[in-house]
């Protein structure tokens, strides 16, 4: 899936918890990793990103958020965290 740089919701600088209060530990665990993987692919420059898909968009593609790589603006690579 395709992130747009409109979806971005907040700069991200720290690993999620890998014992979020509202996830079950294995899916908090598995997208601290999936976090890690990504910030191993950022450049000088880059950041990262949290992100979630406005409800316009809900009916065709779900409710989804996760992480997101930007590169000089534009995002690179994504990893989603959750879908609804």
């Amino acid at each position: 899936m395709d992130v747009n740089v409109d979806w971005l919701t907040e700069p991200v600088e720290d690993a999620p918890t890998s014992f979020e209060a509202d996830q079950p530990h294995r899916v908090a665990l598995k997208n601290r990793m999936a976090w890690q993987k990504l910030k191993s692919h950022a450049h000088s420059g880059d950041e990262l990103w949290a992100f979630a898909n406005p409800p316009g968009t809900w009916r065709k593609l779900g409710k989804r958020t996760g992480f997101a790589l930007v590169r000089q603006g534009a995002v690179v690579e994504s990893v989603i965290t959750s879908k609804e």
